[in-house]
């Protein structure tokens, strides 16, 4: 799995934290149709994760979705050919399952109609509270039986579904999202906390690790396909699912991690997040199981599985961190400075200049330094680092990388020149 991410990363130039989590959510759609978790409680538990990415206009995020998905285009096809409304899906031996464009009443009727499992692949976020119902979706996570009481339609009961969720999202857009009652509603419904949050609109592209082979013909796909199928044949017959648990020394790392997650809330750095640390201990036994299942397929999950998914989910929580939290002042501005630095460096090497105009920062530059007050935070901390300087020297009209940081970006190669220099 981690060489496709990197065979994505090569062929669409994004960064990791948009390809990693995009990849995990369709491998947990392909294993949740045919395996579930039973949990060290005694309690059955779905593999569907939910993953959240906030990227920049440009980062290639609906063809990032569309090339993971493409192992389940095969299922889909099946559907070619469906004429009869009222015939069930399991009679016919297919059933939509990538939802692009959906409501709740479309996606009660998919599975009212013999679907058991189903993957919500928004590359347009956006749609996820224009179309889609907050608590319904909270209820899809958990894999909640499905009551529908309906005034044309009458009662839908279905029991015992499966759904995966992908929600990509321009930066913008999720900042609208989020502000006033919709944002706070979000989180508290419990629904963002169900996500696998990613902030790609923070991080910054690296050298990209070398992969084996080509993102269009990965062996990945050929994997979701067979999983694929597995679920196709569960499906058409009604067959269980099967049941995954713990290994004796996963689950003595995982009860670690819960210790260790319970012991961040007694810092108050983490305190706007705690719903999101909350769920930390349940997205890692899920993603553990669809790491295993992904893998090497049985009902044991071994130990190295955990390992990772705690390391996963813990990432996670620092991208939640990033994205939700309200940190103390110092280390507010610690991070604000970081994060205008990083975007500053690479400005400066994509159009070889080293001034930017501040009105240019307050529309392009990361979300959380396009608010003046913000932004005057990071200039104050870069200023003190001696990082940056300003022109003209009685204003910030415009912001000037030092020759420090010139020599610290690029050292053995010709200087990046400074459009300001002839100009002071």
């Amino acid at each position: 799995m981690r060489d496709f991410v990197y065979c994505v990363m090569h062929t669409t130039q994004a960064n990791d934290a948009l390809v990693g989590p995009v990849v995990l959510s369709v491998a947990s759609a392909a294993v949740q149709g045919v395996a579930d978790i039973l949990t060290p409680f005694g309690t059955d538990m779905p593999t569907s994760l939910f993953t959240g990415v906030v990227a920049l206009s440009g980062d290639r995020k609906s063809t990032v979705l569309k090339l993971a998905c493409r192992g389940m285009e095969e299922f889909e096809r099946g559907m070619e050919g469906y004429l009869d409304p009222e015939m069930s899906f399991r009679h016919w031996g297919s059933h939509p399952f990538l939802l692009e464009e959906a409501t709740e009443k479309g996606v009660v009727d998919v599975y009212a109609k013999g679907a058991k499992s189903l993957f919500y692949a928004l590359d347009e976020g956006s749609m996820l509270t224009r179309n889609l119902d907050v608590p319904a979706l909270c209820k899809r996570y958990d894999g909640a039986d499905i009551r529908d009481l309906n005034r044309t339609r009458g009662f839908t009961y279905v029991a015992d579904t499966r759904g995966a969720l992908c929600m990509l999202v321009q930066d913008l857009t999720f900042s609208r999202m989020m502000k006033g009652d919709k944002g706070a509603y979000l989180i508290e419904s419990g629904l963002l906390p169900r996500m696998l949050m990613s902030f790609a609109s923070m991080s910054v592209v690296g050298p990209i690790p070398l992969c084996s082979m080509d993102a269009h013909n990965h062996e990945f796909h050929e994997r979701i396909k067979a999983l694929m199928q597995d679920y196709k044949e569960l499906f058409i017959h009604g067959k269980p699912r099967s049941k995954m648990h713990l290994a004796a020394d996963a689950e003595q790392l995982w009860k670690q991690a819960l210790e260790e997650w319970e012991m961040l809330l007694r810092d108050s750095m983490w305190h706007s997040i705690r719903p999101f640390v909350r769920r930390a201990g349940e997205q890692a036994l899920r993603l553990a199981g669809v790491l295993q299942w992904f893998t090497a397929p049985q009902e044991m999950i071994e130990c190295k599985s955990m390992q990772t998914a705690i390391d996963i989910v813990q990432w996670h929580l620092l991208q939640a961190r990033a994205g939700f939290g309200k940190l103390p002042q110092e280390a507010l501005q610690q991070e604000l400075a970081q994060a205008l630095y990083d975007y500053l460096m690479r400005r400066a090497v994509k159009y070889n200049a080293t001034a930017t105009p501040r009105n240019t920062l307050i529309r392009s530059a990361p979300v959380s330094l396009r608010k003046a007050d913000q932004l005057d935070l990071a200039l104050d901390q870069l200023e003190l680092e001696g990082k940056v300087g300003f022109y003209p020297t009685n204003s910030r009209k415009n912001v000037v990388l030092t020759a420090a940081s010139i020599a610290a970006m690029n050292p053995k190669s010709t200087p990046i020149v400074n459009n300001w220099s002839n100009k002071s």
